[in-house]
């Protein structure tokens, strides 16, 4: 809770990665707003942000894929914004060289100081419509909505019946709506990052709590959901483990792989 990595969590993933386990980030988060988590377990190699939207090699930000979402798109979520009196904030990412993202909103709200205390991250301000017209940046990765679930919830059936806006929508948690490119999602992400070490997803454990999780939660050949989870989340894992203030996941990992590794099994228990 608070966004915190325990510390028991911490060691049991640095020593899954001693042991010769890969460890990949993925996460709604941007590449900045998870930074603090990628280089606290130690972990480096293909790293899934933004859903699926970019996966980045990491920690050098060097782009292994990326998927971004047109200024069409953009200005009507921005329309949508503006009828429905809630906030919508944007990442824009520059043209060259190493992987980089600004994050910009209309103007100063409690929505941004929610997000800002979320992630750490600071905000451009201006008009969201102007920003990709005006050439400085060359793509936009994601778009956000910040409000009530019930209001999102509203928002997301007017983009799915809109036949001009062709995205994903996920909600990432109850008060946030993420708006990506139709072919995003955390398991075409996982997928790409499994393609640079030649691995299956018949080698892969998931852990995942959220709607957005539930693409990976199926995807891999094991998954566990934390008891405390949303329901969706649980009915898509293989799994239920304990509650995440529990460190279930650490508990998990030392009891499926560690020890296993440590005495030479070759495969995951089988759920």
């Amino acid at each position: 809770d608070g966004a915190k990595l325990s510390e028991r969590t911490r060691l049991v993933l640095r020593e899954c990665i001693s042991l010769g386990f890969r460890v990949i980030i993925a996460t709604g988060r941007s590449m900045g707003a998870a930074e603090l988590y990628r280089e606290a377990m130690g972990a480096e190699g293909p790293m899934v942000y933004y859903n699926g939207a970019v996966v980045l090699g990491m920690p050098e930000r060097r782009v292994l894929a990326r998927h971004s979402i047109g200024q069409d798109v953009i200005s009507r979520c921005v329309d949508i914004a503006r009828s429905e009196d809630t906030h919508f904030h944007i990442f824009l990412c520059n043209k060259s060289g190493a992987f980089s993202e600004t994050l910009m909103a209309e103007s100063v709200s409690e929505a941004t100081e929610v997000y800002r205390n979320r992630t750490g991250l600071d905000f451009l301000y201006g008009d969201l419509k102007k920003a990709l017209s005006g050439g400085d940046f060359a793509y936009c990765i994601k778009g956000i909505f910040i409000d009530d679930e019930q209001k999102l919830r509203r928002i997301q059936r007017i983009i799915q019946k809109s036949p001009e806006i062709a995205v994903n929508t996920m909600l990432s948690s109850t008060f946030i709506l993420e708006i990506l490119h139709s072919g995003v999602t955390k398991a075409a992400g996982l997928r790409t990052a499994l393609e640079f070490y030649g691995l299956e997803a018949e080698e892969t454990i998931a852990f995942g709590d959220e709607e957005n999780d539930i693409s990976m939660l199926s995807f891999a050949a094991y998954s566990a959901a934390p008891s405390n989870a949303r329901l969706s989340a649980r009915n898509a894992a293989k799994l239920v483990i304990g509650t995440n203030t529990d460190d279930s996941v650490a508990d998990f990992l030392e009891k499926a792989l560690l020890r296993r590794a440590l005495h030479g099994a070759e495969q995951f228990p089988r759920p």
